[in-house]
């Protein structure tokens, strides 16, 4: 068995991620920890009702080193740091970030978007990822420190590299509304969270192509044979706990055919376990709970665009599970153990 520890557990990200371990047949919990909150983990997540009684920790690097993976879901800024202290009291130790720390490879996009000095790179936690060279898979299968995606990110990713790897878009000129769930603006307790000011309403944010996840994606979708700078991205918080839809609208070359958008996108994604080409236009609902994106694409009536639709559970496979996922990759076991496509509906 395979110890793995959590920093940050008591949030959504970190609870998401003690929950797939769980039941995870070759990982067991070890050290739960959070920075200022205490007390059972099941006093902030009575679903965690197997290991409820589990103490939270203080947040010390000397007590998360003594593990053989640490999962590290903290807010922005704070993992680089912890990282590095842990990684010099015990320098075998996998660390998955969930956070944005590790993620990005260009230190000026860094700067405009988060602001401050750029931490290390880190394997990107998306075996999905189109790329020349080595897969993203085999970098994956000999790294010990991974960066996971964001999730408005994967969505975005997943729904336009088919066309640009198939060479059908460029990838210039890309529109992207997101319908995200709550879970995806975190856990602090914020006045635009309460119940009283989402229920019955929806609240765009990160506007004019200030967010965060921007960079990210032109990283990604450059990797799949893009050659934009930039994209327009805009998304909406949504009523509901769970969930990422993403509408992403692509400019096509000229002469590209409904039948060449449909073969991109069912080739991308044929011997894909996760991220698979639904026939169907998808709802959140059919990946709520599953570490499951469908994509659906079609050519647009006048075909100048295609629309392509992403579904995914933003804190499964828009986050921990794409984290399991890829820490299963580099301890050399399948990839979707301890996973399930199955989700939970109505």
């Amino acid at each position: 068995m395979v110890k793995v520890s959590v920093a940050g557990a008591s949030g959504y990200a970190g609870g998401e991620a003690v929950r797939l371990l769980t039941s995870h047949p070759q990982l067991e919990i070890g050290v739960l920890a959070a920075h200022s909150s205490r007390g059972p983990i099941g006093q902030f997540h009575p679903h965690l009702r197997a290991i409820g009684d589990r103490e939270l920790v203080p947040m010390e690097a000397e007590t998360l080193a003594d593990s053989d993976v640490v999962i590290l879901g903290l807010p922005h800024g704070a993992s680089a740091e912890i990282s590095e202290a842990i990684l010099q009291i015990n320098p075998e130790v996998r660390i998955i970030d969930l956070g944005a720390d590790h993620r990005l490879e260009d230190a000026s996009a860094w700067e405009a978007f988060y602001g401050g000095q750029m931490a290390e790179p880190w394997a990107y936690a998306m075996p999905e990822l189109i790329r020349e060279g080595k897969s993203q898979r085999e970098i994956l299968s000999y790294s010990r420190l991974i960066a996971a995606p964001g999730c408005n990110a994967s969505a975005v990713t997943f729904a336009a590299q088919p066309a640009l790897h198939a060479g059908i878009a460029t990838g210039e000129g890309i529109v992207a509304i997101l319908a995200v769930g709550y879970s995806g603006a975190g856990k602090a307790a914020k006045p635009h969270l309460m119940a009283s000011e989402a229920l019955g309403s929806l609240a765009p944010y990160g506007v004019g192509g200030t967010h965060r996840h921007i960079p990210e994606i032109v990283q990604n979708l450059k990797k799949a044979g893009g050659t934009l700078e930039t994209l327009s991205f805009t998304p909406v918080l949504a009523p509901v706990s769970r969930g990422i839809l993403a509408t992403v609208s692509i400019p096509v070359k000229e002469g590209t055919t409904a039948e060449d958008v449909r073969d991109a996108y069912r080739a991308t994604y044929v011997d894909e376990p996760f991220v698979q080409y639904s026939e169907q236009v998808p709802t959140t609902s059919m990946v709520t709970g599953a570490n499951t994106a469908l994509v659906h694409a079609v050519l647009d009536r006048d075909g100048q665009r295609l629309t392509a639709i992403c579904a995914l559970d933003n804190l499964v496979k828009g986050t921990a599970g794409a984290a399991i996922q890829s820490l299963n990759l580099s301890l050399g076991i399948p990839e979707d153990i301890g996973l399930t496509t199955v989700g939970v509906a109505p």
